[in-house]
């Protein structure tokens, strides 16, 4: 294994070198104190929501609105909230962890989700101290319901092209809200909307409004095809006063709000699709085990336990990278120096915009990857609404559509990298000409060394091949590459996959060299390897035929023949044995009749 550099914590730093497993947080490390928060979380989904599954789903009135506020009664919404806000004051490690169990919850999931980020977290990162004083503790304690309205008819993914219009009426000290929103999660019985509207025409603006407001009005539930118990509704605003003191920020500086909080909302997202895919696995497993065919349960059979491994492998890659990027928010945080607490959090959710879309696209299409699957073990009955395989198979579809679509993700990804380094924020470009002299030389590679050697030097072929190819991208696109999405695409697919593998095998590492009898047993740290394994035969594949897509679109002839000529020396390698790796994990998920981890 090449020698790990020291880097700071900062977005992108895992392309610029190998990481030391020492320097990753993993979810095994968790202390005594925050696994008894999630347990406690985990057993209030388990008796008060899980068996209102059915009454959540039909809408059935007031179900769900009274378990979000009895969440906040909990103390769910305080969990990450600074202490001078009358909160908890944990980290983003501890509020991932809570978001996890609350993803346990189907439909109450969103809900949640939204009061503990874009819908509440506006108001405690942005607010003015009066405001604060107005609404932050009724937030935290549920008492105040909130939603998030960006999104419009006409404008989704482009966020800052929204119509609504505020009109400043300086007689009466209030904006006049006009235009419509759609798609708003909470909106049947929210009692706070962040609202984003075009003051003058072109500066984008948040508002706080209230629920009652004159000519306000919330449409009808949509019918959806999935989480049909969670709130989904239209607004409209017609001449609607809203208090100058209501608005949030700054005249013309909403998108600050906005996207910042996008990033916090991409962020929790990832740890609650996470629990939605642990409680797939966990129903997968146990129909296996309890079906017969040919005389012998299901899960005996090597397809099934293949399946089950696969999905077991997608799931410990989800858990990963959720914790490892919260413990670098945490860090970077806590290393910024700002004077206020909120903009030391606000300041680390920017700088990590990055892997907070990277959380997003993979924990997204990692869940309908294992949904997908858990149905299929269930044969016939996963396509039956009374086997929940059903239900987690339709719930799981948005995922990869709302808090920005895995498209504009991917976008981001690559975009926001290329950008920090095109301004030497990121020394990325010496790194690509690092690798591009690397590969014209005859120096042959390390051989790899240590106890995880071999799948640290398959990490290294991917992080290389990732930078090579943007390297390329960037000479021969140059100014135009922004407007080459396909090349930004799979350029964005081999950052993903680079981070997802390091990330597995950074942590089986990690656990592996914990003292023997302080940590998980010789056959916990072989199941591991072998979730990490599997993640490379999974992404390696990925990562190559993307950068030969990337060299592709940029040469031809000899250039190009050139170029697969030097991408091929990043492609030399034995693969694992997925057949044998597979029975590994499978057994370990069969053991514990769900996740093993």
């Amino acid at each position: 294994m090449t020698t790990t550099t020291e880097k700071k914590t900062t977005s992108g730093a895992f392309l610029l070198g190998p990481t030391d497993p020492a320097d990753v947080f993993v979810p095994e490390r968790f202390d005594e104190d925050d696994v008894m928060l999630g347990q406690s979380v985990e057993e209030f989904v388990r008796e008060r929501v899980l068996p209102q599954w059915e009454q959540i789903d039909a809408q059935e009135d007031g179900v769900l609105e009274g378990l979000v506020r009895e969440s906040g009664e909990l103390g769910i919404f305080s969990v990450d909230v600074p202490e001078s806000l009358g909160g908890l004051g944990a980290g983003k490690k501890t509020a991932m962890l809570v978001a996890e169990k609350v993803g346990l919850g189907g439909s109450y999931a969103p809900a949640v989700l939204v009061q503990t980020g874009i819908g509440g977290l506006p108001v405690l990162y942005f607010g003015s101290d009066e405001q604060k004083e107005r609404w932050a503790e009724r937030i935290m304690t549920g008492e105040m319901i909130t939603a998030y309205a960006l999104t419009e008819a006409g404008s989704g993914s482009d966020a800052l092209g929204a119509r609504t219009t505020a009109t400043f009426d300086a007689d009466e000290n209030v904006y006049l809200l006009n235009g419509s929103k759609q798609f708003i999660t909470n909106a049947g019985f929210a009692d706070l909307f962040i609202v984003f509207a075009q003051v003058d025409g072109d500066k984008f603006t948040a508002f706080v409004v209230e629920r009652g407001a004159p000519g306000f009005t919330i449409g009808l539930e949509e019918k959806k095809l999935g989480l049909g118990g969670s709130s989904t509704c239209a607004l409209s605003f017609d001449d609607t006063p809203v208090p100058a003191e209501n608005v949030l920020g700054e005249i013309g500086k909403g998108y600050r709000i906005a996207f910042n909080v996008l990033n916090i909302g991409r962020l929790k997202l990832s740890p609650a699709v996470l629990g939605g895919a642990k409680i797939s696995l966990a129903t997968g497993t146990q129909y296996a085990l309890g079906r017969k065919q040919f005389g012998k349960a299901i899960a005996e059979f090597p397809l099934i336990r293949q399946k089950l491994a696969a999905a077991c492998s997608h799931i410990y890659c989800q858990e990963t990278i959720v914790y490892r990027t919260a413990h670098d928010i945490d860090r970077f945080a806590e290393a910024s120096g700002a004077a206020d607490e909120c903009a030391r959090i606000v300041a680390a959710l920017k700088e990590m915009s990055v892997e907070c879309s990277i959380n997003k696209v993979y924990c997204s299409e990692a869940i309908d990857f294992v949904v997908d699957e858990m149905l299929q073990v269930h044969g016939g009955y996963g396509y039956v609404s009374e086997y929940p395989a059903e239900r987690h198979y339709r719930d799981a579809r948005i995922n990869r559509i709302w808090e920005g679509t895995s498209e504009i993700n991917r976008m981001l990804i690559t975009g926001t990298l290329l950008q920090r380094a095109m301004k030497g924020e990121l020394p990325l470009m010496a790194e690509m000409k690092r690798v591009a002299d690397e590969l014209m030389s005859r120096r042959r590679p390390e051989a790899p060394v240590g106890p995880f050697g071999v799948e640290f030097a398959v990490v290294e072929q991917a992080r290389k091949q990732t930078l090579f190819a943007a390297g390329v991208a960037a000479q021969k696109h140059m100014q135009k590459l922004q407007q080459e999405q396909e090349v930004l695409a799979w350029l964005a697919d081999m950052v993903i996959q680079t981070y997802v593998m390091e990330s597995a095998v950074l942590r089986a590492a990690n656990i592996a060299a914990l003292p023997e009898g302080t940590g998980v047993d010789e056959k916990g740290i072989a199941a591991r390897r072998a979730a990490a394994r599997l993640a490379i035969e999974r992404g390696m594949p990925v990562v190559e035929q993307a950068a030969r897509q990337v060299l592709t679109a940029g040469a031809a002839g000899e250039e190009l023949r050139s170029m697969l000529s030097m991408h091929r020396k990043l492609t030399r390698r034995e693969p694992f044995d997925v057949r044998a790796e597979g029975r590994l994990l499978a057994a370990a998920v069969i053991d514990a009749e769900g996740y093993p981890f």
